[in-house]
């Protein structure tokens, strides 16, 4: 194989979509094609737009491509350990965000008891005629509250 960029190959730019690299192959595939073409250098570069095309039609090999690079994107250890690479990155993304959502379970425990404390100090220790009609305000308040809370601990 002379040329190991793809894109230039075909002719396209990185950006191009599947349907530009498709026509790019259909416009260069019959130019080139040995049953067309009697040159020796012509059957080459059929099989290295074919190839081009083979990797640039394939999402998955051509994000393998653009990752890796045109020297290792086929080189199956090095598919692996950038396959490991994305495994190991995913995973600690979800670690963090587990211990994020851990931290934000026990902080929301902690204001749904100090809402209980609140409570019964307020039902229980001050009498309901102190605070009048604010009392059972504040008491619907505070029972929403510990609902809510309740309510995100459980999901």
């Amino acid at each position: 194989m002379i040329e190991r960029d793809f894109y230039g190959v075909l002719g396209v730019p990185k950006t191009a979509s599947g349907v530009e690299i498709k026509a790019a192959y259909r416009k260069l595939a019959p130019q080139y094609h040995p049953d067309r073409n009697s040159p020796p250098e012509a059957e080459a570069r059929f099989k290295e737009i074919s190839e081009a095309y083979f990797v640039l039609s394939n999402p998955e090999k051509r994000r393998l491509y653009d990752v890796l690079g045109p020297e290792k994107y086929d080189d199956p250890r090095e598919v692996l350990f950038y396959r490991l690479n994305q495994e190991t990155a995913r995973r600690e993304e979800e670690r963090e965000w587990e211990a994020k959502k851990s931290t934000l379970d026990s902080s929301t425990a902690g204001s749904v008891a100090f809402i209980v404390f609140f409570l019964l100090i307020l039902d229980f220790a001050i009498p309901s005629w102190v605070l009048g009609p604010w009392f059972y305000i504040i008491n619907v308040f505070l029972i929403f509250g510990v609902v809510v809370g309740v309510y995100d601990l459980a999901k």
